[in-house]
């Protein structure tokens, strides 16, 4: 079995995974077409870990120790692919991003508990009334 038909059968597989049989036809498609080997381990890898990351959520549950590993298994794969340079950058600009939307968050869930705890308050006071 050539390299070639090993991806196509790895892909053709990924139905079975949860994978959308859109992509999967997508992607043997371009196969098809001629694409290289290179894309299409590309493209293996990508649907694999869509499939991984769609059955975790589905059925692990997230403590901070898998966050963090999974965080730093992503950081490991791209400083394979792109100079620490460019990882660091972008992890920066990441955090900073999800740092941002967190504290905006914890903000909106405050006055939202705070604005219930009002209403509850004056509810309560007009019973005793």
């Amino acid at each position: 079995m050539t390299c070639s038909q090993f991806v196509v059968r790895l892909v053709a597989r990924g139905g079975s995974l949860g994978i959308r049989e859109e992509l999967i036809g997508d992607v043997l498609e371009e196969i098809a077409r001629g694409r290289s080997r290179r894309w299409a381990c590309r493209q293996l890898i990508g649907l694999y870990g869509l499939a991984f990351v769609t059955h975790v959520r589905h059925r692990a549950r997230l403590t901070p120790h898998a966050i963090a590993l999974a965080i730093g298994l992503v950081l490991l794969a791209a400083a394979t692919v792109a100079s620490a340079r460019l990882v660091l950058a972008a992890w920066l600009g990441v955090y900073y991003v999800a740092g941002t939307l967190s504290l905006f968050a914890h903000m909106a869930s405050n006055t939202m508990s705070a604005g219930a705890r009002a209403s509850s308050d004056a509810a309560e006071a007009s019973n005793l009334s």
